[in-house]
């Protein structure tokens, strides 16, 4: 019985022992396949998330040359007049606002492309909004609003061309980024003359967004100037 007994406890310390080193040669072998494939795919999504970060600079550059273009031709077919081609440019749903000022009123004037092609035909009178100074109201027609509020200076000659710039040239609060959230803008500066202080600075910025298609297209033509 002793024997027997005796037999046992081997066989148990025998199969203990086994079991053992096994476990410590299993922790040593390489990794299984499947362990080899999760860090794979950590590896590959950390790649991937790499990749479009970089990806995403890509495309601000892009769009900021494509923009940059457009709005040099946005500003030659204002220089020339040519409002049946301006038309192409105007963003569809949203159409073309017009502020007099940096501070944009969401309810300013907009045209549609319809009433952009027209636009220097139109004899009717608009509120465009309000003089700065005196308050009054700024009533004029298309066609004097170009002389006043867009083309009143040499802005193909312009002496600073800005991207999305977003400090106030005045002390009229420029709120272009707040009105047109996922826009951009640029914009052209005219500096002043010495004679005046350099206070008859002008400026001009055309604000962009994408349509349904992706297109860059105009949504905002923003006339800025030394005001009181």
């Amino acid at each position: 019985m002793k024997k027997i007994i005796f037999t046992l406890l081997l066989l148990t310390v025998f199969i203990t022992v086994t079991a053992c080193g096994n476990q410590t040669s299993n922790e040593n072998e390489p990794k299984s396949e499947d362990s080899n494939q999760v860090e794979d795919e950590a590896n590959k999504e950390d790649t991937s998330s790499s990749e479009e970060v970089e990806n995403d600079e890509q495309t601000e550059e892009e769009a900021k040359e494509i923009i940059m273009e457009k709005a040099d031709e946005v500003l030659k077919l204002l220089k020339e007049k040519n409002a049946k081609e301006l038309a192409n440019y105007v963003h569809f749903e949203k159409g073309v606002l017009f502020s007099p000022y940096s501070f944009v009123d969401k309810e300013a004037v907009t045209f549609d492309i319809e009433k952009v092609e027209g636009f220097f035909e139109d004899a009717e009178t608009y509120t465009w909004g309000t003089q700065d100074g005196s308050g009054e109201p700024i009533k004029l027609t298309s066609s004097d609003y170009y002389s006043k509020f867009i083309y009143d200076s040499k802005y193909d000659q312009a002496d600073e061309i800005e991207f999305d710039r977003k400090e106030a040239r005045g002390n009229t609060i420029r709120n272009i980024a707040e009105v047109f959230p996922n826009s951009h803008s640029v914009e052209y500066y005219v500096k002043g003359t010495e004679e005046n202080g350099n206070m008859d600075w002008k400026a001009l910025n055309l604000v962009f967004e994408k349509d349904a298609e992706g297109e860059w297209k105009l949504v905002a033509i923003v006339h800025d100037q030394w005001t009181i």
